[in-house]
Formats: structure tokens, C-alpha cells, sequence
């Protein structure tokens, strides 16, 4: 906005350092899932199932496969309504370790996995009928080329289901308020990335050298709605169901804001904070 020294001084003044930690500090307390979040992970699904209007299907005869499952409270939460065959996968060492502790000190059975895999070079065992999707799609290096890789996954007739975001583009897109006393909205677009990311390693990841938002751990790949949507007509997948923002769906005002804004090619980016999606694989 003002170049990076000038955004860098004032980001600053913006900062708190309560969520500062290392890598070796958060791996140090990897496998240590609360019985708390778990519990927050049912109210989410909630959420999700109502944003997903009734087009999240929940099926014990079907198996699915959780891609990018963090900690696995979600995937336990299908689990708990009774999925009976679920994998969760993720890059991150850590957060298979937290998933793989909690589904053992729960009991969730044989037919709940947790294993550590790059979904980019992942060739699994089987074919699944849900490939499932949540809050990872923009963190992922090439989307475009996931979209495609997920072909590889779903059995004939299968469905994806993708939620996913705040986009980059959209007012809280830069998903850095965690070390924010004042959240300004668009501050990935109106400040530089250089600035940004220097306030990041002084106030909340000292060891995570990134010198861009593709690099910090977990990823932000700027994707553009806009983008989503050609990605998904270049891989062959069809749309069952798209959304945006249904979390305003209770404000109906700011509903009717919103629906008018995604009519508008050129805005539209800067405004799509979610996308709820179900993808329909094609022969």
C-alpha cells in the first residue's frame, strides 16, 4: 500500500505476540487433541450441513475419503454419525499423530484411518464414492492440477465435496488473524506481501522463514473464485450444487448484498469469503 517499510511499520502496531510458538513447539504438543475441540468439531458439522443446504450426503454404505483432514475432527464427526468407512490424509505429521490419538482414545474402530501422504503423489488402494474437502482447497499449490488428481480417487458415480476458504481476494483472505489486534479486511491485497510476512515471523512463527504466501506451512495459493471456476470446467468435473456465503444466510440483507455482488464478474472476486461446492465426476 505505502511500500513495505511503511506497511511493515504499521502492521506492526496492529500485532500481539499471544500465539507466538515454533515448529518444535507445535510438534511438541502434536497428539495432544482436546477433548474441546472434538466437541467444537460437532458444532461445525452442523454448520456445514446446513450450509450445504442438503446436498452433504451422509451415507453408511458409502466410503469416503477425507483429503487434507487436518486433526481429524471432522473426519470423526462423520465417523459419529456413522460413516462407517472414512480415511482421513495429510501432509503434516502432526496432525496425523493428533488424529490418530484421539480416534484410539475414543474407539472408532477399524474402519477409521488416518495416514500421512502428499495427496499430490498418493496412489490409494481403493476408489472412494465421497471425496471430502474442507478448508483445504485454498492452501493447495495448484488447484487446478488437484482438481484433476482427484479424478484418481473417485469410484464411477462418486461425488466431491468441497468447502473451502476465505478466498486470498476477499476481506479476510490472507488468513492471518491470529496475530492480528485489528483485523482490516483485504489486508492481503492492500498491503505488500513482504510486510505481511515479516510481522508474521516476529509475531507468530519465528522459525517459518516464507518469503511468500505459496511458502509459509499449509500454503495460500491466491485463487481467485473466478479461478475455481475454470478449474473445475478444465478438469471435467460437473456441478451438482454451488454456493457462496451461506453463513449470511440468516442476515438476509447482507444475503441480498451479496447475491447482487457475484453478478458482478469484476467484483465478485473481492467478496466471495466461502464456496460450498458438490462435484460430480464424469466418464
Amino acid at each position: 500500500m505505502l511500500g513495505a517499510t511503511l506497511d511493515y511499520f504499521i502492521l506492526r502496531g496492529l500485532a500481539h505476540r499471544r500465539n507466538l510458538a515454533t515448529e518444535e513447539q507445535l510438534d511438541a504438543v502434536s497428539g495432544r487433541a482436546s477433548a474441546e475441540s472434538f466437541e467444537d468439531a460437532a458444532s461445525k458439522f452442523r454448520k456445514l450441513f446446513d450450509r450445504f443446504e442438503g446436498h452433504l450426503p451422509v451415507d453408511p454404505s458409502l466410503r469416503y475419503l477425507d483429503m487434507g483432514c487436518g486433526s481429524g475432527e471432522l473426519t470423526i464427526a462423520f465417523a459419529g454419525l456413522g460413516v462407517k468407512r472414512i480415511t482421513g490424509v495429510d501432509f503434516l505429521p502432526r496432525n496425523i499423530e493428533t488424529a490418530q490419538a484421539h480416534a484410539a482414545r475414543i474407539g472408532t474402530g477399524p474402519g477409521v484411518r488416518f495416514i500421512c501422504r502428499d495427496l499430490r503423489a498418493w496412489v490409494p488402494e481403493e476408489k472412494y464414492d465421497v471425496l471430502l474437502s474442507f478448508d483445504a482447497l485454498e492452501h493447495i499449490e495448484d488447484p487446478g492440477v488437484f482438481l484433476r488428481k482427484m479424478r484418481d480417487f473417485i469410484a464411477p458415480a462418486g461425488r466431491a465435496v468441497l468447502a473451502f476458504g476465505p478466498l486470498f481476494h476477499s476481506p479476510y483472505g490472507d488468513h492471518m488473524w491470529d496475530f492480528f489486534r485489528l483485523q482490516i479486511p483485504w489486508r492481503g491485497v492492500l498491503f505488500s506481501e513482504e510486510a505481511v510476512l515479516r510481522v508474521r515471523r516476529e509475531y507468530f512463527r519465528p522459525t517459518d522463514p516464507a518469503g511468500s504466501y505459496r511458502e509459509v506451512a499449509g500454503g495460500l495459493n491466491l485463487m481467485r473464485y473466478s479461478e475455481f471456476l475454470k478449474h473445475v470446467r478444465d478438469t471435467g468435473w460437473e456441478i451438482d450444487y454451488l454456493a457462496v456465503n451461506t453463513f449470511l444466510k440468516r442476515l438476509p440483507p447482507l444475503r441480498f448484498i451479496s447475491d447482487t455482488v457475484m453478478r458482478l464478474p469484476g467484483v465478485r472476486d473481492y467478496f466471495v469469503h466461502n464456496v460450498y461446492a458438490v462435484l460430480r465426476g464424469t466418464a
